[in-house]
């Protein structure tokens, strides 16, 4: 009864939180905290079965990684077949203001983490570690997931704007925005605190290896190419690359882990989930992929992702999904080597997934690497520097590979933020280049002195 009590008031806290601000305006007093550590795993186990089951806040699932496939260029906006392609955004611009939903979400999801930081007792206990090592391992990804929504790209901007951080429950703090790079050192901090207390029981899901995926991904959105490189290489050893028909069964897999990949999201399928899914999948067929990402599968037929990917129709035929997979760890390795110099180990960790997907593969030589197309949408590297052959390849690659994962959309902001357009109606819609980073919540803007809002959106009230 009396965990019960507690399950229940805990619940009435999650409901009561609005965004950043409101967090910081309920202090929870004596009863409506729980005491051991099985009674603060309450806090997390929500959300964890969240993403079993498909949500879209910590991890993502089809909808978001569908969402942000439609907000890029690899499907061709220009093409959709209406009523059908009415359920899906037409470009970035019809999202924008759900994503301040999406930002006060991860705030919430912090905010229970920092309740068990500030009042669960470390007993020493199994429990105590895997509920401790979770909780930091939610409230890192939830800051790696604001860092890359809502600052601008960070590569040779670290000293630019982050977001608050709050690091601890405390009612009177209002923070302002900090910087990006002490965004990601918090980021990367929480990562190691994770690693540290050894998550091991399944339940809690992000263990060394997750974690450890993380601080890849951190390091490459953030130019620190020497660490990106060594996370990424440390988990490729124990998640080697695949191929062939055990790579055709990891993609298609709509619920299973499989394969090499690490974690994924919408595990459990109940009637509903699967009815929205199927959903997705149908909407996106109103939607061809666009000519020129068809053409970046020069091999064709014996490359297998031109099979997995779409039909004679140029109509997609890939499950949506998020994931950390090996594959984009390789692909980690690969602009990363680049970028510090080592160019015939980046063209070699190249080489090595273009072997694991195409059929009687000729690896490319530096001469007979293909050249930069002078109309591609993507212009300069996320240092503003011409682009290379190698690096081009190196980023057609994971724009094949990781397809309708929601990577691309990242690409895009982090190389240059290239503007496109798509036409409805007779009317032209332009995602401009401060799309890319989303808007502050505005109440967020109007209650907390100081806190800038992104730029673009300054006017919005």
């Amino acid at each position: 009864m009396k965990k019960n009590l507690y399950k229940y008031l805990i619940c009435s806290i999650l409901m009561s939180l609005v965004s950043c601000t409101s967090y910081l305006d309920i202090k929870p007093y004596g009863k409506t905290i729980p005491k051991t550590p099985e009674e603060f795993s309450a806090l997390l186990n929500t959300h964890l079965k969240d993403i079993d089951n498909g949500e879209e806040i910590i991890w993502g699932n089809v909808s978001t990684s569908s969402d942000l496939e439609c907000y890029a260029d690899n499907l061709d906006a220009n093409l959709t077949k209406y009523p059908e392609g009415s359920y899906i955004p037409l470009y970035v611009g019809d999202g924008l203001s759900r994503k301040q939903y999406y930002y006060e979400r991860l705030y919430r999801i912090i905010r229970d983490c920092n309740i068990i930081f500030g009042n669960m007792k470390d007993d020493g206990s199994k429990m105590a570690r895997n509920v401790i090592g979770t909780a930091y391992a939610m409230r890192g990804v939830c800051y790696y997931h604001l860092l890359r929504n809502f600052c601008e790209p960070a590569v040779g901007n670290l000293q630019g704007l982050g977001v608050p951080l709050v690091t601890e429950f405390d009612m009177e703090a209002k923070p302002i925005r900090s910087t990006i790079a002490q965004t990601a050192e918090l980021c990367i901090s929480d990562f190691e605190q994770a690693i540290a207390h050894s998550i091991d029981d399944p339940m809690f899901r992000f263990d060394s290896d997750v974690m450890e995926g993380f601080k890849a991904r951190t390091y490459f959105w953030t130019g620190d190419w020497k660490n990106a490189a060594i996370s990424a290489r440390e988990l490729l050893k124990k998640y080697p690359l695949i191929s062939g028909d055990a790579y055709k069964e990891m993609i298609e897999s709509e619920i299973a882990r499989k394969g090499n990949v690490i974690m994924k999201s919408s595990i459990i399928f109940d009637s509903d989930k699967q009815g929205q899914y199927n959903g997705t999948v149908n909407y996106l067929r109103s939607r061809p992929l666009s000519r020129k990402f068809v053409e970046l599968f020069v091999e064709k037929e014996k490359d297998i992702r031109y099979r997995l990917n779409f039909d004679r129709y140029r109509l997609n035929t890939k499950y949506p999904g998020a994931s950390l997979r090996s594959a984009e760890l390789q692909l980690i390795l690969a602009e990363s080597l680049y970028h510090q110099g080592k160019e015939s180990e980046a063209l070699a960790a190249l080489n090595e997934l273009r072997r694991n997907r195409i059929e009687e593969y000729v690896p490319f030589t530096m001469q007979t690497l293909p050249k930069v197309k002078a109309d591609d949408i993507i212009r300069q590297d996320c240092q503003g520097k011409e682009l290379s052959p190698l690096l081009y390849a190196i980023l057609n690659e994971r724009r094949k590979e990781l397809y309708l994962e929601g990577d691309r959309w990242f690409e895009l902001k982090r190389n240059g933020r290239p503007e496109f357009w798509a036409a409805k109606q007779g009317r032209k819609y332009t995602t401009r280049q401060f799309m890319y980073t989303f808007p502050i919540p505005v109440n967020d803007v109007h209650l907390v002195d100081g806190l800038i809002q992104n730029p673009g959106y300054e006017k919005v009230q």
